[in-house]
C-alpha cells in the first residue's frame, strides 16, 4: 500500500502492523508465478481430513480464515490477512480524528512475541505506564506466546469500564499493569505556541486527515504568532500511517527535491515523490523530535527533512521500518469484505538510504529523560551562602530557571535559543 500505519491494530488495541510506512488501499492483484490450481490438491486434502476427522466441529469460515492467515504467516510481520471485523477496524482507524474504546496500544507479532510498538497518547495504556518495546507475556494470567494474533488481541479488547491485567517484559524485568479500558480521543494533529513565535506541532498518526489538519493548524498558529520564528515538529511515538499523507506533510516544509522513492519487486521503481513549491512553509528553523517508536511514514518525513537539511532531527534512533504495504479488499467473506495487507515495496530517503532495520539516526542524540543531577554540584557554596556577604544593591532576586517536564522538547527549545543568539552574533560581525 502506499501509505498506512505500520500497525494493523493500533489505536483501539489493535495491533499489528497495519499502520506502516504506508498503507495503500488497492484493487485485487493478479496471480504471480505460482499456478494456484496445482497447489489446491494439497489444500483440499488437508481441508478434507480436518472436516472428516478432527475431533470437534470447526466452522467453514474459521477454516478459511485460518488458511488465509497461514499464507501470510510465512511473510514479513507487516503482511497479514484480516477477517471482516479486523478489516473494518483498520479502515475506521484511517478515517481521521475519532473516539476509540479500548486500552490503546499498537502491537506487532514478531515470531512468538507480542511487542508493543507504542501506547497511544492519552489512552488508558499510556496513562498506566506501558512503554514502547514492552513485550506482552501474559493477559489476565494467560501466556499468549502460543496464541494466534487475533486470539491474543481479543483477550486484550473489551468494553469501556472493564479491566485487563497485562504482564510485560521490559529489558528482562517483568512488570504487571492493571488497566481499565476506556474511551479516548485520538487526534492526528495538535499544536500550540510554546513561546512567542515558536510553534510546537505534534503528529500522532498519518490518517486520511493529517495533512489537511496540519495545514489548518499552521495557518492558525502563524496568524496568532504573526509569523513563525521556529517550528518544533514532534513525531515521537508516531507509528506511521498513509504514505501519501507522510509525503504531503514533508512537502509542507520542502520546496523542491525528492521526498521518497519506493522500489517494488525485482527492483522496479514504483514511485518517486517530489516536493512542490505550492503551500511551502519555510524561512524559519525546524527541529523534528523522534524516538524508538517513530516508524514508517513518520520516518519518511524525518528522513526527507534530514536529507534536505530542512530540519535538525533530535531524539533517539527511530524504529526502522522501511517497507510499504498495500491493503486489498477480499470478496467472498460474507456481507463485509476481508482484507489483505501485503508488503509490496521498500522505500528509500532522498539520499538513497534504506532505514529498514536501521532507523533514522538523529543529528542530535538526546535521551527521553534528563541525566541525573550531580550531587556534588548542589553542595558547592555560592556567594549568597557566605556569612556577612554584601547585599545586592539592586535587590536579591530568586534564581529560577523554568524547565519543561519534557526533556527532549526542552532541549529542542534550548537549541533554538542558542541559534537565535548565534545569528545575532553573526549579524553584528
Amino acid at each position: 500500500m502506499q501509505s498506512r500505519f505500520r500497525r494493523a491494530g493500533s489505536i483501539a488495541l489493535l495491533a499489528g502492523a497495519a499502520f506502516s510506512a504506508g498503507l495503500v488501499f488497492a484493487p485485487p492483484l493478479h496471480a504471480g508465478r505460482f499456478n494456484p490450481y496445482q497447489k489446491l490438491g494439497v489444500f483440499t486434502k488437508v481441508l478434507s481430513y480436518i472436516e472428516g476427522h478432527y475431533v470437534e466441529d470447526i466452522s467453514e469460515s474459521d477454516l478459511m480464515y485460518g488458511a488465509a492467515r497461514g499464507l501470510t504467516d510465512v511473510l514479513d510481520p507487516h503482511s497479514r490477512f484480516m477477517d471482516p471485523d479486523e478489516y473494518a477496524k483498520l479502515k475506521k482507524e484511517t478515517e481521521g480524528n475519532e473516539e476509540i474504546e479500548g486500552i490503546g496500544i499498537d502491537v506487532e507479532k514478531r515470531k512468538n512475541k507480542f511487542v508493543i510498538v507504542s501506547p497511544i497518547e492519552g489512552s488508558p495504556a499510556a496513562k498506566a505506564g506501558i512503554e514502547p518495546g514492552d513485550v506482552i507475556k501474559r493477559v489476565d494470567g494467560t501466556d499468549i506466546s502460543t496464541l494466534e494474533f487475533d486470539d491474543a488481541i481479543a483477550r486484550m479488547q473489551g468494553p469501556a469500564g472493564s479491566e485487563v491485567v497485562l504482564v510485560v517484559d521490559r529489558h528482562g524485568r517483568e512488570l504487571s499493569y492493571r488497566i481499565k479500558r476506556g474511551r479516548y480521543e485520538v487526534k492526528a494533529v495538535e499544536g500550540r505556541l510554546i513561546e512567542p513565535g515558536i510553534a510546537y506541532i505534534k503528529i500522532r498518526v498519518f490518517s486520511t486527515t493529517t495533512d489537511s489538519s496540519l495545514g489548518e493548524l499552521l495557518e492558525q498558529l502563524s496568524a496568532k504568532a504573526k509569523g513563525f520564528k521556529a517550528v518544533i515538529l514532534d513525531l515521537r511515538r508516531n507509528p506511521g500511517g498513509f504514505l501519501d499523507q507522510g509525503i504531503r506533510v514533508a512537502d509542507r516544509f520542502l520546496s523542491e527535491g525528492l521526498i521518497v522513492r519506493t522500489v517494488g519487486k525485482g527492483g522496479q521503481v514504483m514511485d518517486e515523490a517530489r516536493a512542490t513549491r505550492r503551500n511551502t512553509w519555510e524561512g524559519f528553523p525546524m527541529i523534528t523530535l523522534v524516538d524508538g517508536a517513530t516508524a514508517s511514514a513518520a520516518e519518511i518525513v524525518a528522513g526527507a527533512l534530514q536529507d534536505h537539511g530542512r530540519s535538525v532531527i533530535l531524539g533517539t534512533q527511530t524504529f526502522g521500518k522501511g517497507s510499504v504495504q498495500t491493503v486489498i479488499d477480499i470478496d467472498g467473506c460474507g456481507p463485509k469484505p476481508c482484507g489483505l495487507k501485503l508488503t509490496v515495496a521498500r522505500y528509500y530517503t532522498p539520499n538513497g538510504r534504506s532505514i529498514q532495520g536501521q532507523g533514522i539516526t538523529p543529528d542530535v542524540v538526546v535521551d527521553a529523560t534528563a541525566p541525573p543531577a550531580d550531587p556534588d554540584e548542589a553542595e558547592l557554596p555560592r556567594e549568597r551562602d557566605l556569612h556577612k556577604r554584601l547585599r545586592n544593591e539592586q535587590g536579591d532576586k530568586p534564581v529560577e530557571t523554568p524547565r519543561l517536564d519534557d526533556y527532549q522538547l526542552q532541549m529542542a527549545l534550548d537549541y533554538l535559543h542558542s541559534w537565535s543568539m548565534f545569528a545575532k552574533q553573526t549579524a553584528k560581525k
